[in-house]
């Protein structure tokens, strides 16, 4: 299992012990990976792939989670490059 995921996760799982994980409105975590993305962080965007595949803290979209996949891979980060690869081949 990728690394990246398996510290997403905790820290997923981590955030929701300490908060409430309520699906109103964006949690501080989303809201940070997708300043983060915007500048150009790959980490980011490729978080922000896998809640959204997962549907971990946010709605599940996989439109949403190909659109962060894309980025990260536009950013030359492999993991995010196989994820939307792997997934445009669904559609």
């Amino acid at each position: 299992m990728n690394l990246r995921y398996l510290l997403l996760v905790s820290t997923l799982v981590t955030a929701c012990v300490f908060s409430s994980c309520s699906s109103a409105g964006e949690s501080q975590e989303v809201k940070d990976y997708k300043v983060q993305c915007d500048r150009g962080d790959v980490i980011g965007c490729f978080n922000l792939g896998v809640m959204y595949e997962d549907g971990d803290g946010v709605k599940q979209s996989n439109t949403e989670a190909l659109n962060y996949y894309g980025k990260a891979c536009d950013l030359k980060d492999e993991d995010g490059c196989e994820n939307y690869a792997r997934m445009k081949k669904k559609r």
